[in-house]
C-alpha cells in the first residue's frame, strides 16, 4: 500500500492543506506496530473493543467475514467491481487492504456505542481528544464539505442540533454515516448494503437528521 505512492508528488507541502487519504492510516498503523511490537488488530481487541463491549466490531481482514450480509456496488466503481460483493460466503476481492484504513466490520449499534464513549472522554485524555477535534477547513478537498472541518479521523459538521462529531465511510458496496451532537449527547449510525446513490435516494447525513428528529422529538 505504501509503495503505491512511492512516487506520487505531494499535493502541497507539510500544513499547508487538506485532502483525505487513507495513506496516513497505514503509516500509523505501521509505526504502532512497530513501537510496540503487538499485532494492531489484537491490541485494538484488548484496549478497546473488550472494554467498551463492542461485540459486533470484527476486523476485515480475510475474504469470509461472519454474519456480514452481501453489498452491492455500483456501476463503474473505482474497485472494478459491480454488483454483488460477497458471492459463495466469500468477498469477490480481499478487504484486508483496509487495515488501519478502516478495515472493520461492525454495525450501527456498535458505531453509534463507540462514538458515545470516545467523544465522551471515555477513550482518550482529555488533552488528546482536544487535539483530535481541533480541525482545519475542508473547502474542495476530498471528504470535506461546506463549513465543514477534519481532525483527526473526525469530521466535524454543522447541523440543526449544533456542532457534530463523527465519520463517513464508504467500502464497495457498503456505505456508513456517523454522527455525535454532543449539545443533546446522543449519537445516531446508519448502514446501507448498497453505494449506489441513486438507490438510497438522499444523502446518509438526512438519515441521521430524520432518526435524530424522532428522538429529540
Amino acid at each position: 500500500l505504501i509503495a503505491y505512492i512511492f512516487d506520487a508528488k505531494p499535493l502541497f507541502p507539510a500544513s499547508k492543506g487538506y485532502s483525505y487519504a487513507d495513506t496516513n492510516y497505514i503509516l500509523v498503523g505501521m509505526i504502532f506496530e512497530r513501537v510496540t511490537k503487538k499485532n494492531l488488530y489484537a491490541e485494538v481487541n484488548r484496549r478497546l473493543l473488550k472494554p467498551l463491549k463492542l461485540e459486533r466490531t470484527i476486523p476485515s481482514d480475510r475474504r469470509v467475514l461472519p454474519e456480514v450480509i452481501p453489498g452491492y456496488s455500483m456501476p463503474n466503481s473505482p474497485f472494478g467491481y459491480e454488483g454483488r460483493m460477497i458471492r459463495d460466503g466469500k468477498f469477490v476481492f480481499n478487504p484486508q487492504m483496509e487495515w488501519t484504513g478502516g478495515g472493520f466490520a461492525s454495525t450501527p449499534e456498535d458505531l453509534a456505542k463507540w462514538a458515545k464513549a470516545l467523544y465522551e472522554g471515555k477513550v482518550l485524555k482529555p488533552e488528546t481528544l482536544a487535539q483530535m477535534l481541533n480541525g482545519v477547513d475542508t473547502p474542495g478537498g476530498r471528504g470535506g464539505g461546506n463549513n465543514s472541518k477534519y481532525g483527526l479521523a473526525c469530521q466535524i459538521r454543522p447541523s440543526e442540533w449544533g456542532t457534530s462529531y463523527g465519520h463517513g465511510g464508504w467500502f464497495p458496496g457498503y456505505l456508513s454515516e456517523l454522527e455525535y451532537f454532543p449539545e443533546k449527547r446522543i449519537a445516531i449510525a446508519v448502514q446501507f448494503n448498497t453505494d449506489t446513490g441513486r438507490q438510497i435516494k438522499r444523502g446518509l447525513r438526512a438519515y441521521i437528521a430524520e432518526v435524530a428528529k424522532i428522538i429529540l422529538g
